[in-house]
């Protein structure tokens, strides 16, 4: 990389002096868990309990509201939301909606923190179904699904203040800041293990779900499912629907749990959603980025179209123009920005809604020009996709 610092010196001495800043285990985890283990709570302690914190209610509710939970009609209280989630739950929510604050914050790396941090969560919901399926503990599983590749994250918050040292840094490609985050994730993450004490399944987690022979591990069964996770998760991230992920191909996961997850997938970007940052100013979206980005994320084949679209809110729709069309994403053109990495509700006017990724967002005259990628849809609304694609049917006579 082409930085004017050595950076895996700077990590180094970061990681050996024990200097690296790290996110601080949530209070109210602590207290829920402490609650719950004791056994003898009720809903109305629950309740005040996460009452107190607000940050917690507030992903409380929206993850209770999301479509992860199904078609259920809208909770506006906290007491039946808690009830929706789950008691067992709560605390990793709690943890989840800490580690995301770290992570949705702006910075020159914004994009890739965002990124990294939605495969995390992907990560965890993947965990905790395969656990499910194989009679694990699903709230252990959904942890350590979290926690074990989170060291990626922290990897990049340590360069940004790299970066903030050196004024004079120069942007540098994804797959390089990539590559360096990837070399350290495993040392930054025993670092917060240690700092938080975390359970030693977790800790086994970090430390060994790369490694090839787990049959030495204490916790095999909850590493297995980690090290699987991480080769779905990469599939589902990179693919326009959920056959598109070939989990068939998916070395170690039986039939069984693949229609397990292939049922859960379409309703995960609600879960993901509730817990991202919130809506992006045009003036956020100024931040420096030190990412570089391709002229276009569009795949070939793709040609225009000519649709109305609208970016769905929490309570109102930003609406644009899509220009063109390919099977694996979409380019409008609107007058308000998008962040880039952030996952989205389109609905069409044809009445298709799908959850997507964006892409790119850059400036045009006095508007945007905005690329986003289809996020796990169904096999529904893959074909409804297809069709946006087609060609208008020639006038009659």
């Amino acid at each position: 990389m082409d930085l004017p610092f050595d950076l895996d010196r700077e990590v180094v001495q970061l990681i050996t002096s024990k200097s690296v800043e790290l996110p601080t285990y949530p209070g109210v985890a602590l207290k829920l868990q402490r609650l719950i283990g004791g056994g003898d709570y009720g809903l109305d302690a629950l309740t005040k309990l996460v009452m107190a914190d607000q940050s917690l209610a507030t992903n409380v509710m929206r993850a209770a509201n999301s479509a992860f939970y199904g078609s259920a009609p809208s909770i506006s209280t906290l007491g039946p939301a808690i009830s929706r989630i789950g008691a067992k739950e709560l605390g990793n929510i709690a943890i989840a909606g800490t580690l995301g604050l770290t992570s949705t914050a702006e910075g020159p790396l914004a994009s890739l923190r965002k990124s990294s941090w939605r495969a995390s969560l992907m990560g965890a919901l993947l965990c905790q179904e395969l656990a499910r399926a194989r009679h694990l503990d699903p709230g252990e599983a959904f942890l350590s699904g979290l926690l074990h590749d989170f060291g990626e994250t922290i990897a990049y918050a340590c360069f940004e203040v790299f970066l903030e040292r050196h004024p004079d840094s120069t942007p540098q490609d994804a797959a390089s800041w990539l590559a360096a985050g990837q070399r350290y994730h495993v040392e930054l993450g025993m670092a917060l293990a240690a700092d938080w004490k975390l359970p030693e399944f977790v800790v086994e987690a970090v430390m060994r779900h790369h490694d090839a022979d787990l049959s030495l591990c204490q916790h095999r069964a909850q590493v297995e499912v980690v090290a699987l996770s991480d080769a779905i998760c990469p599939r589902v991230l990179a693919a326009a629907s959920v056959e598109d992920a070939h989990l068939e191909q998916v070395v170690g996961l039986s039939v069984a749990e693949r229609d397990r997850l292939n049922a859960l997938l379409p309703r995960v970007p609600g879960f993901l959603m509730s817990f991202d940052d919130a809506a992006v100013s045009p003036q956020s979206l100024d931040e420096p980025s030190l990412v570089t980005q391709p002229p276009t994320t569009l795949d070939h084949p793709h040609h225009p179209v000519n649709l109305q679209v609208s970016v769905l809110k929490q309570g109102h729709a930003e609406r644009y123009r899509a220009i063109e069309w390919a099977p694996s994403g979409l380019r409008m053109t609107g007058g308000t920005p998008q962040a880039e990495r952030r996952l989205v509700v389109l609905e069409f006017d044809k009445g298709l809604k799908i959850n997507a990724i964006v892409t790119l967002c850059t400036a045009a005259g006095r508007g945007w020009v905005i690329e986003l990628k289809p996020f796990a849809m169904d096999r529904a609304a893959k074909a409804s996709w297809a069709k946006l694609g087609e060609p208008p049917a020639p006038p009659a006579g």
